[in-house]
């Protein structure tokens, strides 16, 4: 019995481990930039709560198709602040986002440091650094955004157990989409 409880302990133990590598190792996509890298890691977190959201104002932003932005996320895997930078430096280059996600793909390893700079945005210039306050404007756009929404929820849980306490209390049960009282 002890035997099979220190098994399950290290099992356990060991499956922890793993999952922790793994998490450790999730990607931060790298412009050479720490804090621009922040940002990127930032925006990666923030934009889980509304993926759509994302999508649409990084498209008004940047006057890019929603669908071009879209297709080149699922097309080459990329999170979202890999969407971001092909978004930013594909409007800067003029070219497609699709195309620029594609070279990133091919050359994930040596960051969108290199690859701005190949297409002619060296780290440090004016356009780098306004790269760097639009993503920072953006994650902050996103966090009001999720704060806002968050609040929304709550209230919307607050006046639901209201209800329900109201309910309880009357013995009566409002039908929501008639509006009618029911008895219990």
């Amino acid at each position: 019995m002890n035997r099979v409880i220190s098994v399950l302990i290290g099992l356990a133990f060991l499956l922890l481990l793993v999952q922790g590598l793994a998490f450790s190792q999730e990607e931060t996509p790298k412009t050479g930039d720490k804090k621009f890298d922040s940002y990127l890691k930032r925006m990666n977190e923030e934009a889980k709560g509304d993926p759509e959201g994302f999508i649409r104002r990084l498209s008004e932003r940047h006057n890019v198709p929603e669908q071009e932005i879209r297709q080149a996320k699922e097309k080459h895997g990329l999170d979202f602040g890999e969407t971001y930078m092909a978004t930013v430096l594909a409007r800067r280059t003029n070219r497609n986002v699709n195309e620029v996600a594609e070279q990133y793909r091919q050359n994930k390893g040596q960051g969108w440091g290199v690859m701005a700079q190949r297409m002619g945005i060296k780290p440090g210039s004016p356009e780098f650094k306004q790269m760097k306050a639009e993503a920072k404007g953006h994650v902050d756009h996103l966090r009001a955004k999720n704060k806002l929404r968050n609040k929304e929820m709550e209230r919307e849980r607050e006046k639901e157990k209201e209800r329900e306490k109201a309910q309880q209390k009357t013995g009566k049960i409002k039908d929501k989409p008639t509006g009618k009282i029911k008895n219990k």
